[in-house]
């Protein structure tokens, strides 16, 4: 079997550590694939399409997309998979309109309330905020993902600090979303095609005092910071198993509205109250193995290898059928050596 990794190659200004981060998942999944004797091919996309060649004319028999945008511009992911699926070509994680929907929070959010979901109060800031506006808030980029724009300062408890961070973050991305900040336990449902994994959670009580207990750009990406450090995932969330089972209810909910396939990640708050709420579904999330959607997978005894052969299935049985799916990820046979006299 022939594999093209699609991946984005990275911004001017990405740091060597951020292309590395890339390069991290990329190479990983390159070695499961080479180990069973694949043909694997790492293709970095840009906008010259060259990458398409790479993937098209039957000459490939699966695309493990890992592209997340393209020279950093996440709205480009959404055109990638939309040309990938257009060329009926078979290709791992979710299709063009759940990554565009689920980018877009606006229209994520409202879709998920038109379906009975619990998701915090929240606005598009455009002009003043409304006085009754519940406080403490969060302030994000409304179209971007990956915990871009988060930081110690993204949450604000006074009408003053609201109105400023967002004159702030306007200068940075083109629509900001406000949203009610919902104090309480974090939680992580993972779903690999109809498989949803244990429940994580995220525990932040060694977050800095100075800190909101939110998982900021910092805390996810920059490895040994104070953020990274003060919060740490849990897997199996320390929970019931009926209030495990009452999440990934939920968590289900919210990808079947989202038209999640392939594999994904749904983040979710608790109240004090005991409430859950919705706060992200998120198609096609970090699959490097230490990240969360592989700490699941290995709660529910996959390792990693494993995790990555189920996500190639689905897009395989889901282009070719379960049979041709189940002969291209066997692993070719090598030749025997002839018997000698």
């Amino acid at each position: 079997m022939k594999v093209v990794i699609l991946y984005d190659p990275g911004a001017e200004d990405w740091t060597a550590e951020d292309i590395a981060g890339v390069m991290e998942a990329v190479d990983d999944i390159a070695r499961i694939f080479g180990s069973l004797n694949h043909q694997v091919q790492r293709v970095p996309v840009r906008h010259d399409m060259r990458w398409f060649n790479a993937c098209r004319g039957g000459r490939v028999d699966l695309v493990f997309n890992l592209c997340e945008g393209v020279r950093g511009v996440a709205q480009w992911e959404d055109h990638v998979v939309g040309t990938l699926e257009l060329a009926g070509i078979a290709y791992t994680g979710c299709g063009p309109w759940t990554t565009a929907v689920c980018r877009r929070k606006a229209v994520a959010n409202t879709l998920l309330e038109r379906a009975g979901l619990p998701v915090p109060r929240w606005t598009i800031a455009q002009g003043k905020i409304d006085d009754d506006f519940p406080l403490p808030a969060i302030v994000k980029p409304a179209a971007e993902d990956a915990s871009a724009g988060l930081d110690k300062q993204s949450v604000v408890s006074d009408r003053k600090s609201l109105k400023a961070r967002i004159a702030a973050m306007t200068e940075q991305f083109d629509e900001v979303l406000v949203q009610q900040y919902i104090a309480g336990r974090e939680f992580n449902v993972g779903i690999v095609g109809d498989r949803t994994l244990p429940v994580a959670e995220i525990d932040f009580s060694a977050m800095p005092t100075d800190t909101w207990p939110i998982l900021t750009y910092a805390a996810k990406w920059h490895v040994g910071s104070p953020e990274d450090l003060g919060s740490r995932p849990v897997c199996p969330a320390q929970i019931s198993q009926r209030f495990a089972d009452r999440l990934c209810r939920l968590a289900e909910t919210a990808w079947r509205t989202m038209q999640g396939k392939s594999y994904g990640r749904i983040d979710l708050r608790v109240d004090d109250a005991g409430r859950p709420w919705v706060l992200e579904v998120n198609p096609n999330p970090d699959l490097t193995d230490a990240a969360g959607l592989s700490r699941m997978a290995k709660a529910a005894g996959w390792d990693y290898a494993e995790l990555i052969r189920r996500i190639a299935e689905i897009a395989l049985r889901e282009a070719q059928g379960s049979k041709a799916a189940r002969e291209l990820l066997a692993a070719p046979r090598r030749a025997r050596a002839p018997r000698t006299a």
